[in-house]
């Protein structure tokens, strides 16, 4: 398959085009550098829907080949208008972006640094990017006492001092490296109202960091893929409901909507309600309640059922 025709295919909005990724996967050499060409382009002059598409695909390549000249153009393209980012990138935002961000991760945490303190960022991007300096921290590619220093910055730095759910990944974050000093500035943080209780409660927060402490070796491991490299991307992608269908083939582009859809005819009342936030999410994606629907469970039912 020809460059230019792997471009148009990746562009495609109708199905996963899985032998044009295939194809650049081939030729990662010559793929890698036409993909960067590409985003640098579109980071200069923007583009419409089939170069948004084209993008999304190419971000996930990207990490699956551990690519870290692609680190600083896939923070910047991060950093682009929140609605901009959204449609781009529509679930992946929570499911797979910190991910990607961890595995092409080159050592130098100023970009992300510089999305994670961009009030005008997406707050679902800058949530993740704190879980991305979780990850890259615990993998000894960051300095641990960097990582505290900038967590406990955060907490008197982020903007909004208020509710958001960049605070979200802040404390995921502190947990995840299991900082028990931090513990007294995350409650405050819930006090302030920073952490929604809809979203989580100051209690869920201690039995995460408490059971990083117990076992700091083996969390990763047991992370149901939260913590996790991003894989292979026809696999990874795949397997969420971005792209259901019978066969690759088939299978169906993100819609642009943050939550996986619920299915049509469900009742009208808090359908989730006895979900824990531990427990698999119920839309049927096989990450954890936590880590898939609840921020938009967190917006009320309707918002839900009209994902």
């Amino acid at each position: 398959m020809q460059a230019a025709q792997i471009l148009d295919e990746l562009g495609q909005l109708d199905r996963l085009p899985v032998e044009a990724i295939r194809a650049a996967d081939a030729d990662r050499a010559s793929a890698a550098p036409m993909f960067l060409d590409t985003i640098e382009r579109y980071l200069a002059e923007g583009g419409g829907i089939s170069t948004q598409n084209a993008i999304f695909f190419m971000f996930h390549l990207l990490g699956q080949w551990r690519e870290k000249a692609a680190y600083g153009p896939l923070a910047r393209l991060l950093r682009r208008p929140p609605d901009e980012v959204d449609a781009m990138f529509g679930d992946a935002l929570a499911e797979t972006t910190y991910r990607v961000m961890a595995a092409v991760f080159n050592g130098d945490p100023e970009p992300l640094y510089d999305v994670i303190l961009d009030p005008q960022a997406n707050d679902y991007v800058r949530s993740g990017l704190c879980e991305t300096i979780a990850m890259v921290t615990a993998r000894g590619e960051m300095p641990r006492e960097e990582a505290v220093r900038f967590l406990r910055a955060c907490y008197s730095t982020l903007d909004p001092q208020g509710e958001s759910w960049v605070w979200h990944g802040w404390q995921s974050a502190i947990a995840y490296l299991g900082l028990a000093e931090f513990k007294p500035l995350v409650e405050r943080a819930f006090a302030r109202g920073f952490i929604s209780p809809g979203w989580l409660r100051f209690e869920h927060f201690e039995e995460d960091l408490q059971r990083r402490i117990a076992d700091p070796a083996g969390l990763p491991d047991r992370a149901h893929g939260d913590f996790s490299l991003f894989g292979d991307t026809i696999e990874e992608l795949s397997s969420r409901l971005w792209f259901r269908s019978e066969d690759e083939e088939s299978a169906k582009r993100p819609t642009g909507s943050y939550a996986p859809p619920l299915r049509w005819g469900m009742p009208a009342t808090n359908p989730l309600r006895d979900v824990g936030r531990n427990d698999p999410c119920p839309c049927g994606s096989g990450r954890k309640f936590k880590k898939c629907c609840l921020a938009t469970h967190a917006a009320g039912p309707a918002a839900l059922l009209a994902g």
